[in-house]
């Protein structure tokens, strides 16, 4: 049944047909040349690396956020320290003080070297320690 020709189509014709078909298949599943396998496999290095340099660039970026939020998370302990330490120290030498810590906090915002010096200057020996040094010493065993 399936060798007859469909009404219709001449025998030349079925041959053309199936000639195609043939071609069609043999085309689909030809092997490559040497050169083709050379230019793909170039390809599929070249792609590879791009693959490679990206996921290096992304790790590149994520470790950039991560060191920003840590400077970032440094910076908010190191305003908090200054803050207790502030709070403690008017709470012993000028308790009327101790309301005007978030004022003096304002006027003095990234110049704690020039609220140290003042601090020195009024105080002297009883001046608080608000060096980054100092931080560091109490962030180990509080934060």
């Amino acid at each position: 049944r399936n060798s007859r020709p469909t009404p219709g189509m001449t025998r030349g014709n079925q041959r053309e047909v199936d000639r195609a078909r043939a071609q069609a298949r043999a085309a689909k599943h030809k092997k490559l040349s040497k050169e083709e396998n050379k230019a793909r496999a170039k390809t599929a290095m070249s792609s590879a690396q791009i693959m490679r340099q990206k996921q290096v660039e992304a790790e590149k970026r994520k470790a950039e956020e991560a060191e920003k939020k840590a400077k970032a998370e440094e910076k908010k302990l190191y305003i908090k320290f200054i803050r207790r330490t502030l709070q403690d120290f008017y709470r012993r030498e000028a308790p009327d003080k101790v309301d005007n810590v978030g004022k003096i906090m304002e006027k003095f915002s990234g110049k704690w070297a020039r609220l140290q010096k003042g601090l020195e200057k009024t105080y002297a020996e009883k001046a608080p320690d608000l060096s980054d040094e100092a931080f560091q010493k109490v962030k180990k065993k509080i934060f």
